[in-house]
């Protein structure tokens, strides 16, 4: 799984610019495949010299020039190799498990703000996430299976909370930890 691979995907779509580009990262696949103007652009200009993409620069007056990507049929053909193999295992990096992970080495109240904090975050997230498949099914041309993307990201967060809740209870709130 790299950046490209969802480059191409929007892309099939139709020809965008990086900033629309970005704008499909942020509203559909962020919680499950984080992209950055820093990286797509760079992979935007691989893509285009490998033959992926190609570029048209539409000029504007008064204004930057803007560049539009589409997808060519070499780039059609790599994204369709793609969803044909295997398909990869995911590594999660959660900053959280790292530092509970070296809990022993911090007070209860560290951990427990650090617990309340992800929390408070999760619960946005979800909240997020369902005011988006709400307006997704009031969509009659919403694709099912990105409704089942956007379902397995509330589960995961359902489930990630639910963790949550049953640390802070029992978690006591004093500093009884110490340095190992």
């Amino acid at each position: 799984m790299n950046i490209q691979n969802v480059i191409l995907g929007f892309l099939l779509d139709g020809p965008m610019t990086g900033y629309d580009l970005k704008g499909k990262f942020d509203e559909s696949v962020s919680y499950f495949f984080e992209a950055t103007f820093s990286g797509i652009y760079p992979a935007l200009r691989k893509m285009e010299s490998e033959g992926l993409v190609i570029k048209e620069v539409l000029l504007q007056e008064g204004k930057p020039n803007k560049n539009v990507f589409a997808i060519t049929d070499k780039g059609r053909t790599a994204f369709a190799d793609y969803l044909a193999s295997p398909v990869a295992q995911s590594v999660q990096r959660s900053d959280l498990l790292l530092r509970i992970f070296f809990g022993s080495h911090c007070s209860e109240e560290q951990i427990v703000k650090w617990l309340t904090q992800e929390q408070a975050r999760l619960q946005d997230g979800l909240a997020h996430l369902l005011a988006m498949q709400e307006a997704l099914l009031k969509d009659p041309e919403t694709d099912p299976f990105r409704l089942k993307t956007l379902s397995f990201g509330m589960e995961q967060l359902r489930l990630s909370l639910q963790w949550i809740d049953n640390e802070l209870s029992n978690h006591p709130q004093g500093d009884n930890r110490h340095d190992r």
